[in-house]
């Protein structure tokens, strides 16, 4: 999964807390291969994850810690996230 998104003029601190919270939501989490967020020059952010299948993505959404974090993001995003699904070759 790939995603771009902007966060709200004013939120940095709480978006970025936000994602370091998610980020270690998911460290070690079953069928979690990688999972991290990126900060672009121009105030655009990134997020890269890849599972091992959908079920591991869907258990880890499912977490108190994952829901607490998405929460916290959700309150930041300037706008709906650019999110793409992909297949590794």
């Amino acid at each position: 999964m790939f995603s771009t998104f902007k966060c709200v003029d004013g939120k940095t601190k709480e978006m970025e807390a936000s994602l370091v919270a998610q980020v270690v939501a998911a460290k070690g989490a079953k069928g979690v291969n990688s999972y991290s967020y990126h900060r672009g020059e121009d105030g655009t952010y990134y997020y890269f994850a890849e599972f091992s299948d959908m079920e591991s993505m869907q258990a880890l959404s499912q977490t108190d810690a994952m829901q607490a974090g998405m929460a916290a993001f959700g309150a930041c995003l300037d706008g709906q996230p650019d999110m793409a699904f992909t297949t590794p070759l």
